[in-house]
């Protein structure tokens, strides 16, 4: 749950969470331009997902496997919900919420990876 995987996709939110926050101060609605790298995020929290329930079946570490679970889920549905919502929203507003769900995702990645290091202690 670690390594140059999860680190491609906290790099390709931030790139989009800033292209968002550019179009945000352009005071422009949600671009269709966009839509291809959302798509590409998309992808890679499929992979991350199918990736961590691939290791967490194979694993007989101690942690929180629901919590990792409903984590690694959160992930997958976050993105689109921001979009959905953005995009029913055709304001500089709705643009803002594309940009903060871009920007939440470097932080789940981040939760998922502690979850998966287990208890401290």
């Amino acid at each position: 749950m670690t390594g140059p995987y999860a680190v491609a996709i906290q790099i390709v939110a931030l790139l989009l969470a800033a292209w968002a926050l550019g179009l945000v101060l352009a005071n422009r609605p949600p671009a269709s331009r966009g839509t291809p790298g959302g798509a590409v995020l998309e992808a890679l929290l499929i992979g991350f997902l199918v990736g961590g329930l691939v290791q967490m079946a194979g694993s007989q570490r101690h942690f929180t496997r629901a919590e990792f679970v409903i984590y690694l889920l959160a992930c997958v549905a976050i993105p689109p919900a921001a979009a959905a919502w953005g995009w029913g929203e055709r304001t500089r507003a709705g643009t803002a919420v594309i940009a903060a769900g871009f920007l939440i995702m470097p932080v789940m990645v981040i939760r998922v990876q502690q979850v998966w290091a287990g208890p401290v202690g």
